[in-house]
């Protein structure tokens, strides 16, 4: 698979720009464009009431897809020594599985549950593909380091008869940026919002509180269980037929829920942390591209539909 190295510049977040930060595109593009170009299509999706599915993949879904691997030659010595060793001690003592930050959990499953991750994984993959888009993590800047996993990835989705086009593809940071950024705040106006994710009362009533205040008309939920959502096996047909737009926030077992997901004429995005800036907003400071760089001006973004 061809792609460009090019420039990501964003005007909202050019704290970033001194990095040099770059992303992979199949030409090179103006990154402003290509993000507002996608909020439109978005905003018509929703308008038309299409099935739009839409899938990020980092590096939490990169390792447990294709097996976590440590080796990356831009890493500092030190950095890359203890990642090696701590992957070696992985391995010889059989641990779970779990993509974890400092304020989220992706799942936690033990390999043996994993047998069937690539087919289930290659059926989602292949039906996004064809009928909405993949956030995929390209973007490569400093003290983070994912890249090579993509050669692995371009050779599974080869595997698996996954195109790969410029339709079907947007940097991964464009689901943050479109979830966080007020400019693009049109996607909760006057919505019914329907939230697929793990929750008790309280998590439940302070997202709802944050997504009001966004502007969101109406909320509904379904449950998912907290770690094993590769498992889960939804009730569709519960799901409110009025339905504008679905947020899934499922870990790196999300496929699962997206592939239960194929009849909804609607657009379906997997928010993933999205769900803890709209539980704790201040959360939003943890991730790159969750709060803009500069306070634009009132008049927002307005794209001709």
């Amino acid at each position: 698979m061809e792609l460009v190295k090019c420039d990501f510049s964003l005007r909202d977040y050019n704290r970033f720009d001194s990095e040099k930060r770059k992303v992979y595109l199949f030409e090179e593009q103006n990154c402003d464009i290509l993000l507002n170009d996608f909020y439109t299509r978005l905003l018509n999706v929703i308008k038309n009431r299409q099935h739009f599915p839409v899938v990020r993949l980092a590096d939490g879904e990169y390792q447990f897809l294709l097996g976590k691997n440590e080796f990356n030659l831009r890493k500092p010595t030190k950095v890359l020594l203890r990642n090696l060793i701590g992957e070696l001690v992985r391995k010889i003592f059989k641990q779970k599985f779990e993509a974890r930050s400092k304020t989220y959990t992706s799942g936690v499953y033990d390999t043996s549950e994993l047998g069937h991750v690539k087919s289930k994984y290659s059926k989602c993959l292949k039906h996004v593909s064809a009928n909405g888009v993949l956030a995929l993590y390209t973007v490569i800047k400093p003290d983070f380091y994912t890249e090579h996993y993509l050669p692995k990835l371009w050779n599974f989705f080869e595997e698996q008869s996954i195109k790969l086009n410029s339709k079907n593809y947007i940097p991964f940071y464009f689901i943050y940026i479109i979830l966080t950024n007020k400019k693009y705040s049109e996607i909760y106006q006057d919505r019914h919002v329907h939230l697929i994710t793990s929750f008790d009362e309280f998590r439940k009533l302070k997202i709802n509180k944050s997504l009001i205040s966004l502007g969101v008309k109406r909320i509904t939920w379904t449950k998912l269980s907290r770690d094993k959502s590769l498992f889960d096996t939804l009730d569709v047909d519960a799901i409110p037929s009025d339905v504008d737009i679905i947020f899934v926030g499922a870990g790196v077992g999300k496929v699962n829920i997206f592939n239960q997901l194929c009849s909804l004429s609607v657009p379906i995005i997997d928010a993933g942390y999205i769900f803890e800036t709209w539980q704790e907003p201040h959360l939003a400071h943890e991730r790159d591209y969750c709060l803009p760089h500069e306070e634009f001006v009132s008049s927002h973004y307005k794209p001709d539909l």
